[in-house]
Parts: structure tokens; C-alpha cells; sequence
């Protein structure tokens, strides 16, 4: 049987399309000219998942939206679960064929089961958000999509290569991948096969051939450069509810609510893991919060189970609720965002949004929404912890005035391009032109 299956496993991407195409062809399908699927890893937790729902819940649209995900976290009926990856023999096998072969991301047809849902059934649009997560096989989308429009929003670049959700300083993607330097990175691999996995994605992308939503310029450029014969490359950025994420006009009373110190320097840094988080520049963030502050200046981290490391440093860990992740903003002085890799970091909007200055690297898409010393500041040499000390330092002497009017530009910028509002209207254009 393992001869077999090593065998298999050279052909398991054909086998799952041709198996899914099979399935497809002898599947009903009823369409509904103005229905929706929407598909994402999760309807909570993380950037991809809160854009997703925002669409969901937001757009015009909503009554004709069906909203799946792999895994369902919020109590709200409109949201459909996919079915689990399954425990059978059939599946098993798939399981090790994949493994054998090192594929990612090629075993999973679970949501093949989409094919007999009856609200997937009659969508004419099916929008992907991210599949990477270990539940979705790239192989399928050919079958699942036949005869239906597709919108695929990224949110990383997990699409552009063999298997990296971000591609820090390496440049294989552009001469499809191989030789991977970072078999480690998310979502991880165990032997080098990006070179065939990025050529079967090209594969699936030709068939399906989707309308591409970036957040932002610099990965909409990305996508160009990987996928020259994709035209249709849309760049909707990121919007966050302004109405949720506000300013204070009382720091004081808001730090008392929040058990904060009242006339501390507040330094917030939030992330998945915390200062555990390296892509998010938690190393630095570390000896940042290690040096101390021989002054009244506090960080506080946000997003994981963090050991208090100094007498200035304020550990929180998850916060799921919005309305205080909006408070913590309020009542800071200052953000901190180190990363070494992002696209158009919600993290960074809803601060701004709340009138609170970033520091934050320059990479990605945040030049896009940072204009360095007039709404925050942005820095080139973002590997290392000095630079970022100096703006601290540099920011903590500016004058009150000077403070002011940097928060009040921050905000603004969120208003004028990166509100729900304008992001919900954009995508409801996208929608309506599909539908056309």
C-alpha cells in the first residue's frame, strides 16, 4: 500500500482536480443571478477574518450573501460552517499522499461538499478571502468555480508563492519560487516543492481566472509581476468603522476605566503573539520593553500571554472585545509597529482611527497610509531597535501642539480613504458590476 501511495502521490494534484470535476459535472446547479458566496478560514480573529465579515454583514448585497468558513467563532446563524476535514480512509490516504509528496494545501476537499449547498449552489459570485489554513485544496477551485464568477481579495501573499504567506527579502516568487529559503515560514513545509506548487496554482488561476482584490498598491504590483495574465487586478483598501474607533477627549478618565497609568507616556504594541510574533517584530519589541524607560514611558503589548519583562512593561493579553481594543488606542500616546512583513495592516488603521500616531516600518502597504511625520512616522532601518528609539524620544519632545496636530491628521486620513464606509461602497461597485 505505502508503494502505492508514493506513487500517488507524484499525480495527487491531478487526481483531486479530475476527481472534483467529476463530482462538479454531475452536481445540480440552480444559479440566482444576484447570489453570493463568500469563503474564508475564519469569521473572526485576524485581518482576513474581520474584512470578510465586514463585507458580509455591511454590503448592500447582504441579504443575497452566503457567508463560509472553516472555523465559525461568532453566534450569528448567517454564517455557514464547511464541512470538516473528514477522518476517512479515502481522506487518510489523500493525507498521506500529500505528505509523501510534500504538497500543501492539495488533500482537503471537504468543501467539495459546497457543490450540494444549496445557497452555494444558486451564487453566481463566489468571493474568496484566504484559503491557506490547511482546509482547502487549490485543486478544486476549477470544479468549484465552473461557470461562476470569482473575486479573490488577498490579504498576503500566500497566493504569489510556493507556500510562504509572506516572502520577507526573497525574490524566488518572481521566477517561480524553488530553492525556498524559508521552509519554515507559514504555512510550513518540510521539503522543497514550491517550484511545482506555484506552477499548479498558475494552472488553477488560468482556469478559474479570478478578478483579483488587492488592499493595497504594493501587493496589487506583486500580483502583476507574478500573474502577468491576470487583467482584472482591483485595489480596495482596508476599511475600519470609524464610528467604533474614536479618539478621547479625556485620557485620564479613560486610563482610570482601563486601571492604566494617568500620567505615564503609554506606548502600545499590539499583535498575534505578542512580542512572540517575529514577522510583526516582536524580537524588537522585546529589547525595546528589556531596555526599560527611566522615565514615566510604559509599554503596553497586546495579544498574547506575555511575561511582564520590566517595571515599565503592561502585558494584556487576547482582546476580542472592539470597544476595548478601541479604549487601549484612545488612551495611548503612541504606537509602536516594527514589522517585518505586511500588507495593509487593520491594526495600524484602527489606531489612526482613535488618533494615536504609529512608528512602524517601512514595508508593505504602510507608506500608503503613513506620511512620515505628518500623520506618524515611518522607518527604513526597521530591522533593528534604534531607529525606532530615536522617534520615540523625538516624539515625546515635541509639543503638545505638535502632538495634536499629528493625532488630528492621523484621523483624518482614516476618514478620507480608509473608512468601512468607503471600503463596504467599493466592494458593492465590484459586486454590481459582476452582476451585470
Amino acid at each position: 500500500m505505502r508503494i502505492v501511495l508514493k506513487i500517488g502521490s507524484k499525480f495527487l494534484p491531478f487526481m483531486v482536480e479530475w476527481y472534483s470535476r467529476m463530482l462538479a459535472f454531475f452536481s445540480t446547479r440552480s444559479v440566482t443571478s444576484n447570489s453570493i458566496s463568500i469563503i474564508n478560514t475564519q469569521d473572526q480573529g485576524g485581518g482576513a477574518a474581520k474584512i470578510a465579515y465586514t463585507v458580509a454583514e455591511y454590503s448592500s448585497y447582504k441579504e443575497q450573501i452566503s457567508f463560509f468558513v472553516h472555523e465559525k467563532k461568532r453566534n450569528n446563524t448567517g454564517i455557514i460552517q464547511l464541512p470538516p476535514v473528514s477522518n476517512s480512509k479515502w481522506q487518510l490516504r489523500l493525507d498521506e499522499m500529500e505528505r509523501l509528496g510534500s504538497w500543501l494545501d492539495i488533500a482537503k476537499i471537504a468543501p467539495l461538499k459546497l457543490l450540494k449547498d444549496p445557497f452555494f449552489q444558486k451564487s453566481s459570485i463566489v468571493h474568496l478571502h484566504n484559503l491557506h489554513g490547511y482546509y482547502f485544496s487549490y485543486a478544486i477551485l476549477p470544479a468549484l468555480m465552473r461557470k461562476r464568477k470569482v473575486i479573490w481579495t488577498l490579504h498576503d501573499e500566500q497566493l504569489l508563492t510556493g507556500h510562504c504567506s509572506c516572502t520577507l527579502n526573497c525574490t524566488n516568487w518572481t521566477n517561480g519560487c524553488g530553492d525556498c529559503p524559508h521552509l519554515e515560514t507559514y504555512p510550513a513545509i518540510k521539503t522543497d516543492s514550491t517550484q511545482a506548487l506555484l506552477a499548479y496554482k498558475k494552472r488553477w488561476l488560468k482556469k478559474i481566472n479570478p478578478l483579483i482584490v488587492c488592499p493595497s498598491h504594493w501587493l496589487s504590483n506583486r500580483v502583476k509581476i507574478a500573474f502577468p495574465f491576470l487583467k482584472q487586478i482591483h485595489v480596495i483598501p482596508n476599511g475600519v468603522d470609524t464610528d467604533l474607533y474614536i479618539p478621547t477627549d479625556d485620557k485620564k478618565k479613560l486610563r482610570a476605566k482601563l486601571n492604566l497609568p494617568i500620567d505615564a507616556f503609554l506606548i502600545l504594541f499590539a499583535a498575534e503573539l505578542s512580542t512572540s510574533n517575529p514577522f510583526k517584530g516582536g524580537n524588537i519589541l522585546n529589547e525595546i520593553v528589556v531596555d526599560g524607560f527611566q522615565d514615566s514611558t510604559f509599554v503596553v503589548t497586546i495579544g498574547g500571554k506575555t511575561k511582564k519583562q520590566s517595571d515599565h512593561h503592561l502585558p494584556y493579553g487576547y482582546i476580542n472585545n472592539e470597544l476595548e481594543m478601541s479604549n487601549l488606542f484612545a488612551a495611548s500616546d503612541l504606537m509602536i509597529y516594527p514589522t517585518q512583513a505586511d500588507n495593509l495592516p487593520l491594526v495600524v488603521l484602527e489606531a489612526m482611527s482613535c488618533g494615536l500616531p504609529v512608528v512602524a516600518s517601512k514595508v508593505g502597504g504602510i507608506p500608503e497610509i503613513i506620511d512620515d511625520e505628518i500623520n506618524g512616522f515611518l522607518i527604513d532601518n526597521y530591522h533593528h531597535k534604534i531607529d525606532f528609539q530615536d522617534v520615540i524620544l523625538k516624539y515625546k519632545s515635541y509639543s503638545e501642539e505638535e502632538k495634536t496636530k499629528i493625532s488630528s491628521n492621523a484621523r483624518l486620513t482614516i476618514e478620507k480613504y480608509f473608512s468601512k464606509t468607503e471600503m463596504i461602497n467599493l466592494y458593492d461597485e465590484l459586486y454590481l458590476t459582476c452582476l451585470s
